[in-house]
């Protein structure tokens, strides 16, 4: 199971692997492959139903995966989204800014993100 941290670095993979499909960086067959990649754990949804009655077991769990294929559903929507928005706003950025780095600023918040995990171990 993916933990917030990681959800949130696969987040930010998403967006730098989006920008490098805005720059032209990177493959189409290799960017859909990294984005399933990086979208895999953190959008799926699982329901422990295991304490469910016997006698309701087959209903609760086909509803349980209903519900849980509805908010994947609506969190990639969601995902796609954002991601949409980033890639314009980045193009915007670079476009102001031509020193931008992008990929320099994502990889820093990918680093702060697994400096937080760390400092949240100790």
């Amino acid at each position: 199971m993916i933990n917030r941290i990681e959800a949130m670095q696969a987040g930010v993979g998403v967006l730098t692997v989006a920008h490098g499909a805005l720059r032209g960086s990177e493959d189409t067959e290799d960017i859909r492959t990294a984005l399933s990649l990086l979208r895999h754990g953190a959008l799926d949804i699982t329901m422990d139903v295991g304490g469910v009655p016997a006698e309701c077991g087959a209903i609760v769990r086909q509803k349980a995966q209903e519900v849980a294929e509805e908010l994947s559903q609506r969190a990639q929507l969601m995902v796609n989204g954002c991601v949409k928005a980033f890639i314009e706003v980045a193009a915007a950025y670079e476009r102001d800014c031509p020193d931008a780095d992008i990929p320099a600023i994502l990889q820093k918040a990918s680093l702060s993100l697994a400096a937080d995990q760390f400092d949240g171990e100790a």
